[in-house]
């Protein structure tokens, strides 16, 4: 678990991308977004903002704050569709990232990758998954937020460095709430990076792909 928690970017990044929206009739919505990594010494950010035109939804930025093996910091800010700028970052915790990224299929505690740092974590058995050899994660949380997640399981390549190929995350019934797949994982300079990932909402029948454009790597 360490291992996954620990690293941190080599350096600081900015792509482009787009948050692709299919409800469960099949109607799509896409949102152009912006995404980066900044790193410092003690600690690294990603950021997920989404570039909305004049008369559009509000703009949101999401940035949070890793710090190794230590809780995540979340901080959210949303600027109405007015152009207002006096909009400022809100605090949240841990517990409060149980709710859509612009109006998306991912959660805040999606993007951060909360549920690694929930305190039951079990390595279940060795699998492969997506044509790579894997270790297979159960994370529990005792104490769910309702509507939340109370339980993923993970698909981690045991090949470093690692990613998540795969998850399922449920309810506190044991319901299966969503399906997490990286429908592009490409290696570059040694490391993987998303190109694209898919997110279906088992619940509502939507589903939300994050696209990144890797083109200036």
């Amino acid at each position: 678990m360490a291992e996954l928690l620990a690293p941190k970017p080599d350096q600081n990044s900015t792509n482009t991308g787009t948050v692709r929206i299919r409800d469960a009739e099949g109607k799509e919505s896409e949102i152009p977004a912006r995404f980066e990594i900044v790193c410092t010494p003690t600690n690294w950010m990603s950021i997920y903002e989404t570039l909305t035109s004049p008369g559009g939804p509000a703009k949101q930025k999401l940035t949070v704050i890793h710090n190794g093996d230590l809780p995540n910091q979340y901080l959210l800010m949303e600027q109405p569709s007015s152009g207002s700028t006096n909009a400022s970052p809100k605090q949240l915790t841990p517990s409060q990232t149980m709710i859509p990224f612009a109006s998306s299929d991912f959660w805040l505690a999606d993007l951060g990758l909360e549920f690694l740092h929930w305190p039951e974590q079990r390595l279940l058995k060795k699998e492969m998954r997506h044509s790579k050899s894997c270790d297979v994660l159960e994370s529990t949380d005792p104490h769910p937020v309702p509507g939340g997640y109370s339980r993923v399981v993970s698909w981690i390549t045991i090949e470093s460095p690692h990613a998540i190929v795969h998850a399922d995350a449920y309810d506190s019934h044991n319901e299966l709430v969503k399906l997490f797949d990286p429908t592009n994982l490409e290696k570059i300079h040694g490391d993987y990076q998303l190109a694209e990932m898919e997110m279906r909402n088992h619940r509502t029948g939507s589903h939300t792909w994050i696209k990144f454009d890797l083109s200036g790597h």
